[in-house]
């Protein structure tokens, strides 16, 4: 994991006026350096340095995308402007944003006791986001995320021996489930890292600088995917935790469903999504940018959880309880 080190100097002073003797924390950091800045007059922000590589759309792009999802009242964090009217300052060949800080809560939401509710407005809040970008008038130039021939297609051949064993039995019955799905502009990384929560509703959703072409839905099962992927950093996962995942699965698909209805096909394509992102992954941890062998082995600990439960996940994604999670929501 890199380490984050102080900004150089210059770089708060281009939002001089808003942090001018603030004081500046390290964050954690999983690419990009961030930090906390709290400022004399008591309110909290992050600074964080952009990628040098593009994601997927620019700052410009963003920025607009960002102002669109405000307007729609859906929580992000719209970065600061500079004092000289900027929505990024460089310094040293390098970018900065300044973004508000958004609360967002410790430990895992699946083991409380309004798991149920939480899971429903989690899939909730991820619909009304990617219903906001359904309607984004803006054009934003960034690529297409289509997982059933990227992954089948591209990824998959490339990969190991013990992942296309795994894989390429089922691979008829995913490309049945997921390819032809309508594309639409999505989050495109939402995972749990990019989806805060607090005091069981999201707070925020955070580094929207993907934003491709894709199947809505593939944002719900890449956030699936995270939450599950997250039990399986160690070789032997929390029995409790996969098990609390599994109990408000069908949750999270129902609050989607319960603010942007899916259609039959969507929703049977929840859980070979999930699979197929996390393959994803796994390529991306061998193949992409940067090597991440402890990442590849991850993934792979995850597909085999998956190929061997594939029916339990099947049965969960269709057992959330729409009208008790949204009772148990309005209650608190």
């Amino acid at each position: 994991m890199p380490t984050t080190q102080a900004p150089p100097g210059p770089v708060l002073d281009a939002w001089g006026s808003v942090v001018a003797g603030a004081s500046v924390d390290p964050m954690p950091v999983i690419t990009n350096q961030i930090w906390r800045i709290d400022a004399r007059d008591g309110r909290r922000f992050v600074l964080r340095r952009l990628p040098e590589y593009l994601p997927g759309v620019g700052p410009v792009e963003q920025y607009r995308v960002l102002a669109h999802l405000t307007a729609a009242g859906i929580p992000v964090a719209t970065p600061i402007v500079t004092d000289a009217g900027g929505i990024n300052a460089t310094v040293d060949d390098q970018t900065y944003e300044l973004l508000p800080y958004l609360p967002s809560d410790r430990g895992n939401h699946e083991l409380g006791p309004d798991a149920a509710a939480t899971a429903h407005a989690i899939g909730t809040a991820i619909a009304r986001l990617d219903a906001a970008l359904a309607a984004c008038p803006w054009a934003v130039s960034s690529f297409i995320d289509d997982p059933a021939p990227d992954i089948l297609g591209t990824a998959l051949p490339a990969l190991p021996d013990e992942v296309r064993r795994l894989v390429e039995p089922l691979a008829e019955r995913l490309w049945a489930s997921t390819a032809g799905l309508p594309l639409q502009r999505t989050h495109g990384d939402c995972n749990t890292g990019n989806v805060l929560v607090h005091d069981g509703r999201v707070s925020g959703f955070i580094d929207l600088d993907h934003l491709p072409l894709g199947p809505r839905v593939r944002d719900l099962s890449y956030y699936l995917a995270s939450r599950l992927q997250a039990h399986f950093v160690t070789e032997a996962p929390a029995r409790r935790d996969i098990d609390a995942m599994l109990a408000v699965l069908g949750d999270y698909v129902a609050g989607y469903h319960h603010a942007a209805p899916l259609s039959d096909r969507e929703r049977a394509a929840v859980v070979p999504l999930l699979l197929l992102v996390t393959v994803g992954g796994a390529n991306w941890c061998l193949n992409g940018w940067e090597p991440n062998p402890a990442g590849y082995r991850q993934n792979l600990r995850t597909l085999v959880w998956i190929t061997d439960h594939l029916d339990d996940l099947t049965d969960a994604a269709h057992q959330g309880s729409t009208d008790n999670a949204v009772d148990a929501g309005a209650a608190r």
